[in-house]
């Protein structure tokens, strides 16, 4: 925040204390005196850096300074009334609180040791200078030290998005000094004129906006073409300004060749800008004057000329200042404009024009929405508080700078896909696809939540080939697929890509999104999509550095005869027995399916243990199954398995349910090695047994009498996935492509 209003803050809570310590004297002393009389002390030796943390410190301060005054009111008012009333708790009474009392003490007492060590902290570092600001906030011109030996005066900030935003609400302003510069208001024959204007008003307020607009004006520039000149003087915050470095200055902007001119004395650098000026219409613009000594200005107003009423070429002078004082030496007292605030309609205009048409966000982006009032009332009618707060904003909801972030989609040439299933997480899951709509191009982020197990994805193509005229063959080179979900919605794209039999396939990156998701936790995207990873600025570069690997995908059927009450998951699809295969074991239909993660077969606890997490498993109770894995002879063989078995987890990722690693640290020596993989589950005490793969659930039915079912496991194919550095399945690569 500015300067000016951390003075103001400053000098509020200074004045407040000191009116309370004369109206409460001791022994009637001011609750925690001592610790207001050190923060005091640290205002005045130290220097307060102007950021908005500051601000909002300085407000907690005097509401502080306020509740404790009155408390002690309060509390004098209660003293006086027992002892008027013969309670005998007068005197007595002054040193004993009550527990709400010492809970108010106690609290405002942390409050204030807070509020002592920040500031400490803010003063420990010097003040930055307006060349380390953002330029998003500053929006000066480009000054590379606070000595004046060394600035730059090489004209007006060039035009940004947020400053023809920003106009909006200076419009009328601008049209009234445009007129006084021009001579609109002037009743004369047209001749030749001076007229200077004063720009005077807080820090923020958008006094150098408003030079600005005044500087492009159409009819200004028509009628000052020949020389319009800009001299940013916002570094000088103390010393002499180097009248010379402004006299160079001035030429270099002129006309004639004066731009040669590099050395020489005041005087005849200042016969030179009057040559170069002279007969001509120029525009003369300073913009923030801090220096009270103003010598150089009057040197050059007589110099130039101003008041030669004999000069009929037109002549204006537009100077912008913080300091009233300075503005009436330069002008006069008759030729200020005092900078008007922004209303709060003209700032939350100006906040959504820039965000929704500057940046493409649309209306209702959550982040907007939910930040509206707060833009509003911390901006105070500042435009560049508003500019600040667009900073924070845009940080806030893209993690990043925007520059930063379109370079890395650039980067490689690469063209990314977005899928979201907002489902698997009912808090996350709008918002990250309102908020991705609104980074990525609308036609390219999916929502998926609503397709079926073999959703389209043709319309990829067609989207490309519409906008960017990409040739099919091309496309497979450069696409990228982003999916954020659940390792179900995971296991849908997967399977959805490997039935499309792309060559090249796409890698595929999975960031997570819901509880289960460990497919993305083996190959390093984390178990959680936290308020920064879920911003692109944040995960772009992790997808430029990631790496592509191959994982192993493996079918499996479950044979059985299903009863009409089963619910079948849609990641799941159904296909009939034919006649010799009906006759050689198990059901009438197949339950087929993929997995890249794990298939688990097992007892279900609940049914067993209900509510209670405290018994044991009984000793008779055990899963009723064979298992058999077909050799290279494609001979089956039977596995010695114990009876006690309860549960078997097929596991192709390092993450099991619940991000644990059961593998740990495996023997790539293999022990077995199978084509297929053969389940036969008998009949036993178990009603269901729990199935279980990439995150979709259901409890199969047991088979009746001595009927058995069966589940068959055969390789699939290998997926090109996108794994980071902490991957888990980066090191066992060649162990899943082999």
């Amino acid at each position: 925040m500015s300067a000016d209003v951390l003075q103001f803050l400053k000098n509020k809570f200074m004045d407040e204390l000191e009116e309370a310590e004369e109206e409460h004297p001791p022994p009637h002393d001011i609750p925690l005196h001592s610790y207001f009389l050190q923060i005091r002390e640290l205002l005045e030796t130290k220097s307060i850096p102007p950021s908005t943390g500051m601000k909002d410190c300085l407000y907690d301060l005097s509401i502080a300074l306020t509740d404790c005054i009155l408390f002690l009111e309060k509390r004098e008012m209660k003293i006086n009334k027992d002892s008027s009333q013969g309670q005998g708790q007068g005197q007595e009474g002054q040193g004993h609180y009550s527990l709400p009392e010492l809970w108010f003490l106690c609290k405002t007492k942390k409050k204030l040791i807070r509020i002592k060590k920040k500031l400490l902290v803010a003063t420990s570092h010097p003040v930055l200078e307006q060349t380390s600001l953002p330029a998003a906030i500053t929006d000066v011109a480009s000054i590379s030290s606070s000595s004046s030996s060394s600035l730059s005066f090489d004209g007006p900030p060039r035009e940004s998005y947020f400053y023809r935003a920003g106009t909006f609400g200076f419009t009328e302003q601008a049209e009234n000094i445009a007129n006084l510069v021009l001579g609109r208001r002037r009743e004369s024959d047209g001749g030749g004129f001076s007229k200077e204007i004063g720009i005077v008003g807080i820090g923020g307020c958008g006094k150098t906006t408003l030079a600005r607009m005044l500087f492009y004006n159409r009819d200004v520039v028509r009628v000052f073409r020949n020389s319009r000149i800009w001299i940013n003087l916002e570094a000088i915050l103390t010393g002499e300004i180097d009248v010379k470095n402004i006299l160079k200055a001035m030429l270099k902007q002129c006309n004639e060749g004066q731009r040669d001119l590099v050395d020489g004395s005041v005087e005849e650098l200042l016969d030179a800008l009057h040559k170069a000026l002279w007969r001509k219409s120029y525009l003369l613009v300073f913009d923030g004057v801090w220096d009270i000594n103003l010598d150089w200005y009057s040197r050059l107003k007589q110099r130039l000329e101003w008041r030669n009423k004999s000069n009929q070429n037109r002549r204006g002078i537009i100077v912008t200042t913080r300091l009233n004082g300075v503005a009436k030496r330069m002008v006069g007292s008759n030729n200020l404009h005092h900078m008007q605030p922004l209303s709060d309609e003209e700032i939350w205009h100006l906040s959504r024009t820039h965000f929704i048409e500057g940046y493409g966000l649309p209306q209702d982006h959550p982040t907007l929405v939910k930040m509206k009032d707060e833009i509003v009332y911390h901006s105070h009618g500042l435009l560049l508080a508003a500019r600040t707060f667009y900073t924070i904003l845009l940080k806030h909801t893209l993690g990043g700078d925007l520059k930063d972030i379109y370079e890395l989609l650039r980067e490689g040439k690469l063209l990314w896909y977005v899928m979201i299933n907002p489902k698997d997480d009912a808090n996350q899951g709008n918002d990250l696809l309102a908020s991705t709509r609104s980074m990525w191009a609308a036609e390219l982020v999916c929502d998926i939540s609503e397709d079926g197990p073999q959703f389209p994805l043709h319309h990829i193509h067609e989207t490309f080939k519409k906008g960017r005229g990409i040739r099919y063959s091309d496309l497979l080179d450069i696409l990228r697929i982003l999916v954020f979900g659940g390792d179900a919605t995971t296991n849908r794209v997967l399977r959805a890509f490997c039935d499309m039999e792309l060559h090249p396939t796409p890698p595929i990156a999975v960031m997570p999104l819901g509880i289960q998701v460990n497919i993305s936790i083996s190959l390093g995207w984390g178990n959680q999509l936290s308020d920064t990873n879920s911003k692109p600025g944040f995960y772009l570069p992790k997808l430029r550095d990631a790496e592509e690997i191959l994982i192993d995908s493996w079918n499996f059927v479950v044979r059985t005869s299903i009863p009409d009450c089963l619910e079948i998951p849609n990641t799941l699809h159904v296909q009939h027995v034919s006649e010799d295969n009906l006759l050689h074991m198990g059901g009438d239909k197949d339950l087929c399916g993929r997995f890249w993660n794990y298939l688990i077969i097992g007892l279900d606890a609940q049914e067993w243990f209900g509510a209670s997490h405290f018994k044991s498993w009984p000793r008779n109770i055990a899963l009723p199954i064979s298992v058999k894995i077909k050799d290279h002879q494609h001979q089956w063989k039977k596995l010695n398995l114990p009876q006690s078995i309860r549960s078997i987890v097929c596991l192709n990722m390092p993450s099991f349910p619940g991000g644990l690693d059961p593998w740990g640290k495996p023997n790539f020596r293999r022990k077995k090695e199978a084509h297929q993989i053969r389940f036969e589950l008998h009949n036993g005490v178990a009603k269901h047994i729990d199935m279980n793969f990439d995150g979709t659930r259901w409890k199969q039915p047991t088979s009746i009498g001595d009927d058995n079912f069966l589940v068959e496991i055969s390789y699939s194919c290998k997926t090109k996935m996108l794994a980071t550095s902490a991957s888990k399945c980066k090191h066992k690569s060649k162990s899943y492509s082999n």
